[in-house]
């Protein structure tokens, strides 16, 4: 599958807002899948991040099939604050393309670590790409997830 590679543009935010919302209902069950059901705003993208630039998207065609959001934190430490990917298009690659996008964009701004609050059905995904459990974080909908890291080269 060929790829596009971007920086969002905030005319994306409807867009990148429904297919967040689209993969986290297919990936969550019991208590977060009724907030998700109940409360749609708690998959609309922040403004502040695609203002700043810090969400990237895949294309395929002119058609979004993913997306990654990251944050500077305090230090050299930079966090993904999003990653989503079109419930059809999983296992194609994308999130690994993604991955690779914010790498490269959180080492330009010369962080030398990633982290990421790990959704427990992504542990496999995060670990084959070189994360590892550094601890765990209550999440805003409630469960307590995984906390992942992984060392980067600056640039």
């Amino acid at each position: 599958m060929k790829l596009d590679i971007r920086i969002a543009h905030p005319d994306d935010r409807l867009n990148l807002s429904a297919l967040k919302r689209r993969a986290s209902l297919v990936g969550e069950t019991g208590d977060v899948l009724q907030s998700l059901l109940e409360d749609p705003a708690l998959t609309d993208i922040d403004e502040e991040l695609l203002a700043n630039n810090e969400v990237i998207v895949a294309e395929h065609g002119e058609t979004i099939v993913g997306f990654i959001s990251l944050a500077a934190q305090d230090g050299n430490d930079a966090e993904i604050a999003d990653m989503f990917v079109e419930p059809s298009q999983w296992r194609k690659g994308i999130g690994r393309e993604l991955m690779f996008a914010a790498e490269r964009e959180a080492a330009a701004w010369g962080a030398t670590r990633l982290h990421v609050v790990g959704n427990p059905n992504a542990l496999a995904f995060y670990t084959a790409l070189g994360f590892t459990p550094v601890g765990e974080q209550r999440t805003q909908l409630g469960p307590v997830a995984p906390v992942l890291a992984k060392t980067i080269a600056p640039r």
